[in-house]
Formats: structure tokens, sequence, C-alpha cells
């Protein structure tokens, strides 16, 4: 398929599962909200992602509240297999058919492709309480197993991925399931940079006013502004570049529900498609509740 046939396949499955959906051209292609936000990048090869596109979603994710996750035909090598996630700079990277397993029947995959083979994740506490029923030394469960004593130690000490074989060995040695579902829904605590003058001054401005603020790219939005409510702007610095993304900021808000506005340095218009637009410099004007006032008009 192409990739805008995914994406179209992809968006109906969505709303068929109750979910409420928004398309964007950028670091993802779909934003979809139900019980979860997902942020959605489409790829026909999922190795074409872009780094920065891969960063920035995971800037969103993370002032979103949200998980985000690539969905895809093929690598470079081979067609993505259902039921194994192949991941792309750190984010979850699953085929169409994985997807719909994981949406429409709540099937998570179970291993991850790596340069290795295949792995999986593990319960640690599950793996040593099985060993000690068994009565069996990390030494003696590694020498069952065919491996050293180390590996087992580290698995038992620390959650971290083992060798599908490995874990099948052990299962069956054991008699216990020790592998868990995969990390599909993973967060990140990733951040972003001001990408001109004008939103390093609206950031210092919204820091003044007692916010968190985070920057991102190639995204709808341009700064977040984070207390107890989380308000998101668009920041522009001409009339038709405010205009021309005033409607990818009001699909976004009317997914996650989160208040958002415009911010510019030169305009008299005081609303934009339903958003608010604010003038930088009157920002100096307001307190942190009139902000957060003023933003919760979009909703």
């Amino acid at each position: 398929m192409l990739k805008q046939q995914i994406k179209e396949l992809i968006t109906r499955m969505l709303e068929n599962e109750g979910y409420a959906t928004c398309n964007y051209i950028g670091c993802f292609d779909i934003a979809a909200k139900k019980d979860k936000l997902l942020l959605i990048k489409v790829l026909q090869n999922v190795d074409s992602i872009l780094p920065e596109h891969a960063q920035n979603l995971k800037i969103l994710a993370n002032n979103l509240d949200a998980n985000p996750i690539i969905v895809g035909e093929q690598t470079r090598k081979e067609k993505l297999q259902t039921g194994i996630v192949y991941e792309r700079f750190e984010t979850p990277t699953v085929s169409v058919e994985t997807f719909d397993e994981l949406i429409v029947n709540g099937i998570f995959p179970r291993m991850y492709r790596d340069k290795g083979g295949l792995y999986v994740e593990i319960d640690s506490s599950i793996l040593k309480n099985a060993r000690n029923q068994k009565q069996m030394t990390q030494r003696e469960l590694a020498e069952a197993v065919g491996v050293n004593k180390k590996s087992i130690y580290e698995h038992e000490k620390n959650q971290i991925r083992m060798m599908l074989s490995i874990a099948e060995r052990l299962e069956s040695i054991l008699k216990k399931k020790i592998m868990t579902p995969a990390e599909v829904f993973k967060r990140y605590d990733e951040h972003g940079a001001p990408k001109d003058a004008l939103e390093k001054q609206v950031g210092s401005d919204l820091l003044k006013l007692g916010f968190k603020v985070d920057y991102a790219k190639h995204s709808p939005i341009d700064v977040f502004a984070k207390e107890k409510a989380l308000i998101v702007s668009d920041v522009a610095s001409d009339k038709r570049r405010l205009k021309a993304k005033a409607k990818s900021l009001k699909d976004m808000i009317s997914v996650t529900n989160i208040p958002g506005l415009l911010i510019t340095d030169k305009t008299k218009e005081k609303d934009i498609m339903g958003l608010p637009v604010l003038k930088r410099s009157d920002l100096k004007e307001l307190e942190k509740k009139d902000l957060i006032r003023m933003s919760k008009k979009s909703k």
C-alpha cells in the first residue's frame, strides 16, 4: 500500500473503534484520542523516518501525555511481521496488522526485532521466584539453559530484554511464564528548543508568568506552557502563516481537548477560526490566570 492508503486505513480503523482523529503533515500524521492520546507516524518504509521528526514526535508526546507510535509496511530489507515491534529512534514501530490487533482486539505484540534477532520483555521477579521454587542456583539454571551465570544474575536484577530463544528455554525448564507483552505505549522525557527569536521571546515571557515551557517543530504546536492547566500556542511572525497553521492547531485542540491560543508579534485580529490571538507585546500585561482563561476559549 502507498502511505496515503495506509493513513486512510488506520484512520477508519481508529474511528470505527470510537477514537476522535485529526490529520497533520509533519512529525506525525494522525492524532487519535479515546482512553489515551496516540500520535501516529505513518510510513510505507519505516526506515525513511527523519531523525528530527522522531525527536519532535517524542517531544510532542511528552508534553501532551501521549503515546507515539510508527506504523508502516516494511523496512529496507523486509516486510514488517505481525506481533513484532521494530523500534526506530526508540519509538515503537509496528505493521498495520499489528496495529489493528492492538487497537481492535487489545492484543499486544510480544517480541522486538533487533540486530541480534528477536527479543522479549521478561518479569525479573517471576524469573527469580520460579528459580527459587525449583531450588536451583543461578549457576545451575544458567548451565541448564546454556548461558553463563552472569546472564541469569543480570536478568533477575534488572528489567532488561532477553533473547526469545533463551526465554523459551527458561519457561520450559521452570514451567512458568516469564515473558510479558512488549512495551508499545511508552513515555518519554524529551525536550526541544526555540527555532527562532520570536519563539525564544515568547518562551521567556511565559516563563516569567510562571509556566514551564517547551518547544516543538514540525508540529501544530510551537510552544507549550504548562502548569496545572496546559496551554499550547502556535507562534507566527506573519499573518499568512498564522492563518495557515490555525486550522492545524484547531484540529489538534479538538482531539486533545487541551486549551490553546495563537501568539504573534503583529496582528490586529483577536480571533482566527475560533482561536484567541494574542500579540506578544501584550503578554507582559497579563497574569498566568488571564492567559489560561483566554486559552480556554478555544475549547
